[in-house]
């Protein structure tokens, strides 16, 4: 394809994605993907997955980031309350420099991906990196007036009091539903499991292995629909992909697909805590459990010589990741009873 069609359709996709809002366009991102693989299972040779659902149209480098950028700017011109608001359809704002920031950055994004895709492209989930490295542009630019540091955000003396940016107390969190060590744990295990055998199972077949680890990641941004909708539900598009990656990179264990979910879970909301909840613009946290997560297994876990053939390890891993969610669980009823303020005597008359 010619270059300036090209970037002309990378603009019209990270445009689109802020008109319909950034989250919108990974649902449709979902949605599309999982066509994609019907058409794929049923022997179609046209690349709809490449083109459309990871393409220029709903790609997330392009369209996702564009929504996410120009969210942060239309905070920035003071037409949204909160730059995080990957909600709202920005074209309702009546203001087409917003969608032209969209357009903008859906083109950078495409060049970004490609460049990284050029010398990196076996080796992590180059999509969630861009998307990652989007996003801190336009923090950098929109929500942290240029200065470096502010790229992690604000700590409030609150946050402080309450053991700090990383403390379970702390009412700076992600996902609220999804804050304890042990509903990390089990969300993790129970999405993780289902996309680790759905990921086995067409890994077997020839007609559906080279879609194989897109199965749970569709299936999980598509339920996102249900967020616009103020239902919530989790988030696990993080978790169901590295699930996959994992089950890929072990010759199909479901046990290690397991392991990457709940890496994935910690992964995320730890990042989360770093560049996404203390600041005002989106700093996607699955995106940064994908990256973080994909590079693991795609590369480190090979180059470890793990071997995927006993269970042994893993089964491991995840006993120790539940025993953790439990003393944690714990430990925090312990200190939450501690800090309750005992009632006044009541007097007598």
């Amino acid at each position: 394809m010619d270059v300036l069609l090209m970037l002309f359709l990378t603009f019209c996709g990270g445009a689109f994605g802020a008109m319909i809002g950034g989250l919108a366009s990974f649902v449709l991102c979902g949605v599309t993907l999982l066509l994609g693989m019907m058409l794929a299972m049923s022997g179609g040779q046209f690349d709809f997955i490449g083109s459309v659902a990871f393409g220029v149209v709903f790609g997330p480098h392009i369209s996702f980031v564009g929504g996410v950028a120009a969210a942060a700017f239309a905070k920035k011109m003071g037409y949204l309350e909160s730059g995080k608001d990957i909600s709202t359809g920005l074209l309702s704002l009546k203001n087409l420099n917003i969608i032209m920031v969209g357009g903008l950055f859906g083109t950078l994004g495409y060049l970004v991906n490609s460049g990284i895709a050029s010398f990196a492209g076996n080796a992590l989930d180059t999509v969630a990196l861009t998307v990652f490295i989007m996003a801190l542009l336009s923090k950098f630019l929109f929500d942290a007036n240029l200065s470096l540091r502010g790229l992690f955000g604000t700590v409030s003396k609150e946050t402080e009091n309450a053991g700090g940016r990383f403390s379970f107390h702390s009412e700076g969190v992600w996902l609220a539903f999804m804050k304890t060590p042990a509903e990390k744990v089990f969300v993790a295990i129970v999405a993780g499991g289902l996309s680790a055998y759905v990921t086995q199972l067409l890994l077997q077949n020839p007609a559906t292995e080279s879609v194989a680890v897109l199965f749970g990641f569709g299936i999980s941004a598509t339920s996102l629909l249900f967020l616009q909708f103020g239902i919530n539900i989790p988030v696990t598009h993080h978790i169901t992909l590295v699930s996959a990656y994992a089950v890929a990179a072990s010759g199909g264990n479901i046990y290690w697909g397991i392991v990457g979910a709940i890496i994935a879970a910690f992964l995320s909301d730890a990042l989360a805590k770093v560049f996404h909840v203390y600041g005002d613009s989106h700093v996607d946290p699955p995106a940064m459990g994908i990256m973080i997560g994909s590079f693991l297994f795609i590369t480190i876990f090979p180059l470890a010589g793990i071997s995927g053939e006993t269970n042994v390890l893993p089964i491991l891993i995840i006993t120790i990741a539940i025993a953790y969610s439990i003393v944690q669980g714990l430990r925090n009823k312990e200190v939450k009873n501690l800090m309750k303020v005992p009632e006044a005597p009541k007097s007598v008359n």
